[in-house]
């Protein structure tokens, strides 16, 4: 119902007249009339002499009363939860509109409506709706970021930020946005798209070799089979088809022993002896490398790692532990093939 409708049945339910309305006022009938055509609102002033003549709120009048405040409320929240899953981003866009012009001082709306206009700007490229959206998308997230104490809504800002900016071209300051987010993972992600030429390709670089290095990590909790052994050396030989592998030596190392270890439960002996006969090798290597002030990869995938080796406090090296190794005892069917004998030489 609009504020004129109101005016209107209130007006009926109490028996006055439009005339009799503007006395008591001390404004005129015509007055009245444009109220309750909703050609025009009256004097702020107004409101409580109105909100008491009738004995409602002034909330009532405005459409504003505690009940259907919830309601909209609730019907904003419930848009708002599910914004990701709607494709019609042009529709999300007005309502997220409405839910700020309503709660302005609401940051997850405010954030909401940056969102929105980001991906509304986005279809639009090179034109100017595009950077008005843009524009505006960035003034969203930057009050976000300025008011917001929720450090899930502030990062939630930032990574909206620094993708708006940067479809503005403006990575230089998408640049200082990315450098505050709390999760360095999702810190890496906005620098890629901050950065240019060597420094995103070798922050990529990085990025991937450190995911790399956690996923072979995870991948040896598995269970143990020679097919998940394979695939970690399928992995690294494709990912290092040089054959430079530096510490990932020290992974092929126990992964070829592991994968011995299971050969010989199976009674695959000249399979298992190969692969010892690998681990050696990739000991041998790791040698090499341990004697190393620091390395680089020459793979195309990591060309541009390249760092200072920590030094090693151990007199231990990865070939003395392969050796020691050997005295398993499931490696006692093989102790009299030469070939085994010569891996403790």
């Amino acid at each position: 119902m609009s504020f004129g409708e109101k005016i209107r049945k209130l007006r009926h339910d109490t028996g006055l007249t439009q005339e009799r309305l503007a006395e008591l006022l001390s404004i005129s009938p015509q007055a009245v009339s444009r109220w309750e055509n909703d050609v025009a609102m009256p004097d702020v002033s107004l409101l409580p002499p109105l909100a008491n003549l009738f004995q409602v709120t002034t909330d009532y009048l405005l459409g504003m009363d505690t009940y259907q405040k919830d309601l909209r409320k609730a019907e904003f929240d419930a848009a708002f939860h599910e914004y990701w899953m709607h494709d019609d981003k042009e529709a999300n866009y007005q309502i997220a509109c409405r839910a700020v012009a309503e709660y302005p001082g609401n940051m997850e709306y405010v954030e909401w409506l940056a969102s929105a206009e980001y991906y509304v700007a986005i279809p639009t490229q090179d034109n100017a709706e595009y950077t008005r959206l843009l524009e505006s998308s960035v003034k969203h997230y930057n009050l976000v970021l300025e008011n917001s104490s929720d450090r899930k809504l502030y990062n939630k800002a930032l990574h909206g930020i620094v993708l708006a900016l940067c479809m503005l071209g403006r990575k230089e300051a998408a640049l200082e946005y990315a450098k505050k987010h709390d999760d360095e993972e999702k810190r890496n992600e906005l620098l890629l798209w901050c950065l240019r030429g060597e420094e995103k390709i070798k922050l990529g670089q990085e990025i991937a070799e450190a995911y790399l290095n956690r996923f072979l990590f995870y991948l040896k909790f598995g269970e143990g089979s020679v097919e998940r052994c394979d695939a970690v050396e399928d992995i690294l030989r494709t990912l290092f088809p040089d054959g430079n592998y530096q510490y990932y030596h020290n992974i092929l190392q126990y992964n070829a022993v592991n994968k011995a270890q299971i050969l010989c439960r199976e009674q695959r002996y000249d399979e298992a002896v190969h692969e010892l006969e690998k681990a050696r090798f990739h000991a041998e290597k790791m040698v090499k490398y341990g004697k190393q002030t620091n390395f680089a990869f020459t793979s195309p995938f990591f060309n541009r790692i390249a760092k200072e080796k920590p030094a090693s406090d151990s007199a231990v090296t990865d070939l003395d532990d392969f050796i020691r190794g050997l005295n398993n005892r499931c490696y006692d069917p093989l102790r009299q093939r030469e070939d085994f004998q010569a891996l403790l030489g």
